[in-house]
């Protein structure tokens, strides 16, 4: 239990960082290892207990995983990206939004429900300065 508290913690920070410097590749990065942390630890639990929650749970963050792929590649700052990027972080919080209801339904730790707070208020950011041109699209 500990180690994954740790694990997700690292996670959160990642994404926060990557969030403070503007960095694309490390907010997705942050997303991509949480993700894979849930669906390891939905597995397990649907290991232990066949109940479908589990399989929805992990099928929803693999979602998330495929979402955040941390690429390197150049947005050409069109519109097109622009719509991408706000696409893809309004689904990152909306996944991350679940997190919070099927944490209080089910036998995760009530402290998961912490981070999934985070993770679904975090991609509200990159949203807003997209939105307002305050952030160029484009990767150095």
């Amino acid at each position: 239990m500990l180690p994954q508290i740790i694990i997700a913690s690292v996670c959160v920070l990642i994404s926060l960082y990557g969030l403070l410097k503007r960095n694309r590749v490390f907010f997705n990065l942050g997303y991509f290892l949480f993700g894979l942390v849930v669906v390891a630890s939905e597995f397990s639990f649907f290991a232990k207990d066949p109940a479908p929650i589990h399989l929805a749970a992990a099928f929803m963050w693999l979602i998330q995983i495929s979402l955040a792929i941390p690429n390197k590649l150049p947005y050409d700052g069109s519109k097109v990206a622009k719509s991408a990027a706000v696409k893809i972080y309004v689904c990152l919080s909306l996944i991350n939004l679940f997190g919070i209801y099927i944490v209080r339904v089910s036998d995760v730790p009530d402290v998961a429900q912490y981070f999934h707070i985070i993770l679904a208020i975090l991609p509200l950011v990159p949203i807003y300065l997209v939105l307002t041109d305050k952030i160029e699209i484009t990767q150095k």
